[in-house]
């Protein structure tokens, strides 16, 4: 059998703790106040079986809080009603609560039979079939039983193991998590923090992350059912020994999990479903107590949408708490009215953090698209929202709360079924949903289209301008580029982008003058000239002989050299050879050697070599060159 909790729930003096020591042999009060009072003010623990565990409940009003905490880890529950006094106001809270935290199995007991007449009873459990009605409980065993006399007890113990054979359970989700309801130190051990392990698994020696410290430690030993392992998995109670962290540093409501999933915000999304038996809709800006996991926050719930949720119905909801907590994709929650304090309603972390900002109608549709069981339809819905931004299986799984293997292979079908695009960025394989990402290269192609329009004669869209303009996330635009490039859609010419039919528009006289600029630069030879030299020869403003030396470096029919000085690709061709020819009968070569070479002044020979160097025809040792590769 896998590993299962159970949970008490039920009203007070109700006899929830002494059903527990009749059927495990546990009292589960194991504070002083408690058994001096009588009365469950706290969650306790005791295990049926060495696969069975029992969280035990307060029933009191006052410890809602307390009852919440033990029953949001659980994976079924006991609803405990006694025979004298029937469905009382808890017993209705509590049962709205863990059909709230999506619990979906369990059994009933009836407590107390010995204090009443069979008449009596068969009305009390007339009563609670009506009170099932529509819950998880509606066609659950209803078993009759006594702690005092002990009739029943038996019956109910194999109820319980015979439903924790069948019960339905929890996706495991992979990743160790284990949310902390009691801490305390052992002389000897230091500090051990227990709790239920919600998914994944432990193990001895393992490095884990405390959350909401953000700190790293080293889980030294752990237990389960009293019993020392190597290994704790999910739905068992542990018990894990941490080192180098001090009680005083860990409180319940902390988490201990595997670093960098858990998000700690907030402000988080949901979808809410409010009890039918509040008398008054829930308002925007409600100030409310927000219970999860083990932990409550006091927050301001913002309804999106609509302008109320009314009793029994459902909504979209967004929390803004008064301190961040520790919040993962899918988790159950409970709302809780500030004051006076009754429970409002609960439901499902649909975001856990601020999400990116769109229109309101796709956060909409995208939160309602969240609310899926299934993985395929999460991970499309959540690769539309980022739009943008491309995701790996590591950024998914941090927002999902799944480990990245159990991603991958949905991952790779809604690749197959063309819902997400693939690519490889640095290395790594991002998602991005394809959809958005056709609209992304649709704006792309518009763009260059656009630039060209506006600038006829530029020979293309500067890469890193265009990029920029785009204000896309790292590694998002480039992989667009690329895809359209290797589609054919785009052509990519050194630092250039542009349309493949894309070609410079010149007017006849702009012709003329671009041909007059070109035949300078080529009968200047090895004296290359600068701007200042052909703006004088040529008349010509800066900004226009610019954009006219840029063409022709396009054409590939000049070169901008050191220190703006500009030459044609003809003259290299020149330049090379006699370097070739020079170093047939020589090692090295000086200025000097190379001022007789090229029959040019100082003024030339330095942007000269500077070039050979850079082309990497020469290489500079002290105050000469050697040839390198001609």
């Amino acid at each position: 059998m896998q590993p299962i909790i159970w949970g008490t729930a039920g009203h007070i003096d109700h006899g929830k703790t002494a059903l527990m020591k009749a059927l495990t042999g546990t009292d589960t009060d194991r504070l002083e106040e408690e058994q001096a009072r009588g009365l469950t003010i706290d969650i306790g623990f005791a295990f049926l079986t060495d696969e069975i565990s029992f969280i035990d409940v307060p029933g009191h009003e006052k410890f809602v809080k307390n009852m919440v905490t033990g029953v949001s880890t659980i994976d079924a529950g006991l609803l405990v009603v006694a025979a004298d006094d029937g469905v009382m106001p808890q017993t209705k809270e509590h049962l709205g609560i863990m059909q709230l935290l999506g619990i979906s199995a369990g059994c009933v007991a009836i407590t107390k039979i010995d204090l009443v007449e069979d008449e009596w009873l068969e009305l009390v459990e007339e009563a609670i079939r009506e009170q099932l009605e529509g819950t998880f409980l509606a066609q659950a065993p209803i078993v009759r039983t006594s702690a005092e006399t002990g009739e029943g007890i038996a019956e109910l113990k194999a109820t319980v193991l015979r439903l924790s054979e069948t019960l339905p359970r929890r996706m495991d989700r992979g990743l160790p998590r284990l949310p902390v309801d009691r801490v305390f130190s052992v002389k000897g051990f230091g500090t051990v923090v227990t709790g239920s392990v919600l998914s994944g698994a432990f193990q001895s020696g393992q490095q884990v992350e405390v959350l909401p410290l953000r700190k790293m430690t080293k889980i030294r030993g752990m237990q389960t059912h009293s019993h020392p392992v190597q290994q704790v998995k999910m739905s068992e109670r542990a018990a894990l020994n941490l080192s180098d962290v001090e009680v005083e540093e860990i409180h319940r409501g902390a988490q201990v999990t595997a670093s960098g999933y858990l998000q700690v915000s907030d402000e988080v999304y949901g979808s809410l479903q409010l009890l039918a038996e509040v008398e008054k809709p829930l308002l925007p800006n409600q100030r409310i107590r927000l219970h999860l996991g083990t932990t409550e926050v006091l927050g301001r719930c913002s309804i999106l949408s609509g302008k109320s949720i009314l009793p029994g119905e459902s909504g979209l909801v967004k929390f803004r708490l008064e301190e961040p907590a520790i919040v993962g994709f899918g988790d159950r929650f409970i709302i809780r009215f500030y004051s006076p304090m009754f429970t409002l309603g609960g439901g499902k972390i649909l975001y856990p953090g601020e999400l990116p900002h769109v229109p309101k109608g796709q956060l909409l549709r995208t939160l309602a698209a969240l609310q899926s069981d299934a993985l395929p339809d999460l991970i499309a819905a959540l690769s539309e929202l980022h739009e943008e931004r491309l995701l790996s299986l590591k950024d998914m799984s941090r927002e999902l709360f799944f480990a990245p293997e159990i991603l991958e292979e949905p991952v790779n079908a809604l690749v197959q079924q063309e819902v997400l695009s693939e690519y490889t960025i640095d290395g790594e394989q991002k998602y991005g949903h394809a959809g958005t990402l056709r609209r992304m290269r649709e704006h792309i192609l518009e763009r260059v289209a656009d630039y060209h329009q506006a600038h006829p004669k530029q020979p293309g869209y500067p890469r890193s301008q265009l990029l920029q303009e785009l204000g896309l996330p790292d590694g998002t635009g480039e992989a667009l580029l690329r895809e359209l490039e290797a589609a054919g859609a785009l052509a990519e010419e050194g630092p250039l982008v542009k349309a493949p039919g894309h070609r410079i528009t010149l007017t006849d006289s702009e012709q003329a003058r671009l041909e007059a600029l070109e035949r300078h630069i080529r009968t200047a030879g090895l004296t290359p000239p600068t701007i200042k030299d052909l703006q004088d020869a040529l008349s010509l403003n800066e900004p226009n002989l610019r954009q006219y030396l840029q063409i022709l470096q396009y054409q590939k029919k000049v070169l901008r050299i050191a220190e703006d000085y500009y030459l044609h690709a003809d003259a290299k061709n020149v330049l090379k050879d006699k370097l070739r020819e020079y170093f047939t009968n020589s090692d090295e070569l000086s200025v000097g050697d190379f001022k007789d070479l090229t029959g040019g002044t100082r003024k030339y020979a330095i942007p000269l070599l500077e070039y050979s160097d850079q082309a990497g025809w020469t290489r500079r040792e002290a105050e000469v060159r050697k040839k390198h590769n001609l």
